[in-house]
């Protein structure tokens, strides 16, 4: 075993770390959709990695509301504190909300953050549909309260040079109602029902950036069952894939 980690020699480097359990589907559908973005033949071919699937942290979006709720980030910090100690490579958190309680600056393992890949991504499409259809960089974002209020994509969208819209508060109560009445509830979502959400909160105009994990479910479970929600949509954590593949897939 090398000086300074615990994972002994025979993990290949180098070695990804995922904070996940933030839910637990949104993590179960960010492991699938990395082993199906992944160029291998075979099991030795995979990203080695290292998940936490940490179920009790307390919910980010409760805390955003109401300072007496538990506070998440001893959960946070100390699961990447963790994942620094055994020695991973890269660390990804399967949460958007989770970014609002930590310094990214001050994290003891580096740390690709999904808002950061997200935003730059939507505005990338959002500039590309704008081009084709004289809107401008319109991005629409799709998220729960406690990352809606935290600000944490509108900072990253406008820094980039986005216009970036957000539902009417009637309208974030549906996109709340999907997130925890449906998917954290483990309640089917049909995809018919939430691609005309989606298509009714863009309002013609622009992308859409799925700024929740839970929404990330129903982006890939979609794309699974052959019905891709239309080419406008970026989905955070499928962008957040995409970087880990290219960052750590093995090559030859």
């Amino acid at each position: 075993m090398s000086a300074g980690r615990l994972l002994p020699d025979t993990w290949r480097r180098p070695v990804l770390g995922v904070l996940g359990g933030m839910g637990p589907a949104a993590t179960v559908s960010f492991l699938d959709a990395l082993t199906r973005a992944t160029p291998a033949g075979r099991d030795q071919e995979h990203i080695d990695a290292v998940v936490l699937n940490h179920v009790s942290t307390p919910d980010r979006t409760a805390r955003l509301r109401d300072p007496a709720q538990p506070d998440p980030t001893p959960y946070l910090t100390g699961d990447l504190e963790l994942l620094a100690r055994l020695g991973v490579d890269l660390a990804v958190i399967v949460c958007n909300t989770s970014h609002a309680f930590l310094d990214l600056d001050a994290v003891p393992v580096r740390l690709l953050s999904i808002v950061e890949v997200g935003a730059e991504a939507a505005v990338a499409r959002a500039r590309q549909v704008g081009e084709e259809a004289g809107d401008g960089c319109v991005v629409t974002l799709l998220a729960t309260d406690g990352t809606l209020g935290s600000r944490l994509y509108q900072d990253a969208l406008a820094r980039r040079g986005a216009t970036v819209r957000v539902p009417t508060p009637q309208d974030q109560r549906r996109v709340m109602g999907v997130i925890y009445d449906g998917v954290k509830a483990g309640v089917p979502v049909p995809t018919a029902d939430f691609a005309a959400l989606v298509e009714e909160l863009r309002g013609g105009a622009g992308t859409v950036l799925l700024g929740c994990t839970e929404l990330s479910v129903l982006f890939d479970h979609a794309a699974t069952e052959g019905t891709a929600l239309p080419g406008y949509v970026v989905d955070a954590q499928d962008e957040l894939v995409g970087r880990v593949v290219a960052e750590l897939a093995p090559r030859g």
